[in-house]
């Protein structure tokens, strides 16, 4: 089964030390590669690896990752890393057939999301106001039970609301998750972005 994308380059940045991984970082915010805006400064100021991950699929797409990961690489130094990303995305789509890799897809985008949900449940909880129409949504697709949808609908604030909100997901695992992540892009799409996750348009 392919790897995918995000994953993919999270695994090969993890391989850089951290003065290498700040020389990668910098190349980003320089003209590297025609076609390629720079990040910004403020985008990756104090960036981890995996909000990089994030920052560079929501700027140049999952292709565009790869590329100018790629050709970040080779100018710093680093041919064989950057040859072994290249291959292994050559290989995976060389043998992955056309339908495994919709799948794939799916599945990616299922681990992303239920990943970020975990990531950032502090900052979510904190900063959603509007907690009934996720929970709404989330009831609707039947990806929470009536009793936790009502003790959502009877907490008094919006932090604890979105606690128990919180609770309701975990017997759905990644794909409850996901479902929220989704309903996040819809109406929290700012915020999805300010915290470094990966908006599509």
């Amino acid at each position: 089964m392919a790897t995918p994308v995000p994953q993919r380059l999270l695994a090969t940045l993890e391989k850089l030390d951290k003065a290498t991984f700040e020389t990668f970082q910098w190349n980003l915010m320089e003209e590297t590669l025609e076609g390629f805006n720079p990040m910004s400064i403020a985008s990756l100021e104090d960036a981890s690896r995996h909000k990089t991950v994030s920052k560079m699929v929501q700027a140049y797409k999952k292709e565009g990752a790869m590329k100018i990961t790629q050709k970040i690489l080779e100018n710093i130094g680093m041919i064989d890393l950057a040859d072994k990303l290249k291959t292994e995305g050559k290989k995976d789509q060389d043998a992955t057939p056309q339908s495994s890799q919709d799948q794939s897809a799916v599945m990616e985008t299922k681990q992303y999301g239920a990943q970020f949900v975990d990531d950032n449940m502090e900052q979510l909880v904190q900063r959603i106001s509007l907690v009934m129409p996720i929970a709404d949504g989330l009831f609707q697709k039947k990806m929470i039970h009536y009793e936790d949808y009502s003790e959502i609908t009877a907490a008094q604030t919006s932090m604890a609301k979105m606690r128990k909100l919180y609770v309701a997901l975990q017997p759905g695992g990644a794909v409850a998750k996901s479902a929220f992540y989704q309903i996040l892009l819809k109406q929290q799409s700012l915020l999805v972005k300010e915290l470094g996750g990966v908006v599509q348009k």
